[in-house]
């Protein structure tokens, strides 16, 4: 099991330096985002393009031009992933493609969101040390505890859901207390894949951890994700209005146009969730520690 202090070894910060409150934690998250901007489109949206493009040629060479409208059933993670599986009637001549792509995705996927997190950790911690070729290596050292981490949270997330929607015709108030669970649970578990990065831990021990660091943090932590959201949507709404007006005199077909607004936003925008996963983890371990050490 190794420790926090892996992440790098020098440390030119005092812990509590890392102690933000909700605007600290995005304000931060979007400082480190836009001073490395160039090396998170590298790690997560050039990575998640090549993967879309691996999946589109090998449906088009088994399935010609319809392969490419099977896209959509592929999900680039696993609440995405178990929806649609589940949510549609896919033929098996399609399910067995679908399935073994979607499980290459969701690696990954799961390798990608390591490796920024990595990053962001190093750089948060010692700026300028951060190297893409390292984060990924040390990302896919740990790609099964990063996966197992994101499938078990997606399964008691989906799992309590599923309870929801089916007990919501015959007791209301059930079905509102396990959307209340739902939410609680998955804010208290939101570091989980950071710790797995910080502290390499295996799934179930960095779920633990995950729980144990938020356990008097959980309004911190809601709070501080509900602004991050919030921040997210105007900044997409606006990136996506610039990219528009630029390009609405040069390109006639809506659709094109739509289709490009998006993979800008997406390569520009996609890393940020990670980025604060980091920056909520040095946050969260540093009033852990804090509080341990007043504890003493």
């Amino acid at each position: 099991m190794g420790t926090s202090s892996r992440t790098n070894p020098r440390r030119n910060k005092s812990r509590n330096e890392y102690q933000l409150n909700a605007f600290g934690l995005v304000g931060k998250t979007f400082s480190l985002w836009s001073r490395k901007l160039p090396i998170y489109i590298v790690i997560v949206g050039i990575t998640g393009a090549a993967l879309v493009l691996f999946q589109a040629f090998y449906l088009f060479y088994i399935f010609g031009l319809t392969g490419f409208g099977l896209l959509e059933f592929i999900g680039t993670s696993p609440i995405d992933a178990i929806f649609s599986l589940v949510l549609f009637d896919i033929p098996t001549v399609i399910l067995i493609p679908i399935i073994i792509l979607t499980l290459i995705g969701l690696l990954v996927y799961a390798v990608v969101a390591g490796a920024a997190i990595r990053y962001a950790l190093v750089d948060y911690e010692t700026p300028g040390s951060g190297n893409i070729s390292e984060s990924f290596s040390f990302a896919w050292r740990l790609a099964v505890p990063l996966f197992g981490v994101q499938l078990l949270q997606s399964l008691v997330i989906l799992g309590l859901v599923a309870l929801a929607v089916i007990s919501f015709s015959y007791q209301p108030i059930v079905a509102l207390g396990l959307i209340f669970a739902v939410t609680y649970i998955a804010v208290r578990l939101t570091p989980a894949s950071a710790v797995v990065i910080a502290e390499e831990r295996p799934p179930i021990n960095a779920l633990s951890r995950s729980w144990q660091m938020t356990s008097v943090a959980f309004w911190h932590v809601f709070f501080s994700q509900l602004l991050m959201a919030g921040v997210f949507m105007i900044v997409t709404i606006a990136l996506s209005l610039v990219v528009g007006i630029g390009l609405v005199f040069i390109i006639a077909s809506w659709e094109i146009l739509i289709l490009i607004t998006t993979i800008v936003t997406s390569l520009l925008l996609s890393s940020l969730n990670y980025i604060f996963q980091a920056v909520l983890y040095k946050d969260l371990e540093a009033r852990d520690v804090t509080r341990n050490f007043n504890i003493l």
